[in-house]
Parts: structure tokens; C-alpha cells; sequence
């Protein structure tokens, strides 16, 4: 099995959120790759703008970057963009051919 894994975190948030949370979102994804090497993506569902979805590719260390990652989001306040309730979800995916 191979080493490097990819993160998808997705999450729903109120429409009226989007502003604020993109320039957190950006700042926290600066900071996760200034301190793993991990560079982080943005995305807003088509069909849906209350989910949103952080893609994080190519990690090599994985306890590394979920302590980083977890720490990022608190030091941000991610979670006070989340619809009452709601909670972040992480799919980790590998490549099974490397």
C-alpha cells in the first residue's frame, strides 16, 4: 500500500457563511502548508452551495498533517461555519497501483 494519501474534508455551511469563510479557509490552508508542505484546495459544490470540500493531495505523513490540520482548523475557527449540527467529514484515499 502506498505511503502518500489524499484528503477530502466536506462540510455543509449557511449560504450567508461563504464570504467569511473563504478568506479562512485560504489563510488556514496557508498556514497547513507552511507547516507540512501540503498544498490545500477550495471547493464549492455545483448543485449545492451549502457543501464545501477541502482536497489535500499527495501527504507523505499522515499523523504530521491530520495533528496540523486539526490544530489549523481550531486555531482558525473553522468550525463556527458549520450548519448547526454539522461537522467535518474526512474521506483519505490512497493510490492502490503506486
Amino acid at each position: 500500500m502506498s505511503d502518500i494519501t489524499d484528503y477530502y474534508v466536506y462540510y455543509k455551511i449557511a449560504a450567508e457563511q461563504a464570504a467569511d469563510l473563504i478568506p479562512v479557509a485560504i489563510a488556514m490552508q496557508s498556514d497547513v502548508y507552511r507547516l507540512t508542505g501540503v498544498r490545500g484546495r477550495l471547493k464549492k459544490k455545483t448543485s449545492d452551495g451549502a457543501t464545501w470540500m477541502e482536497i489535500y493531495e499527495g501527504v507523505h505523513q499522515r499523523l504530521l498533517f491530520e495533528a496540523t490540520l486539526a490544530d489549523c482548523v481550531a486555531r482558525f475557527g473553522m468550525e463556527k461555519f458549520l450548519l448547526e449540527g454539522g461537522a467535518r467529514k474526512s474521506e483519505i484515499f490512497h493510490d492502490p497501483l503506486a
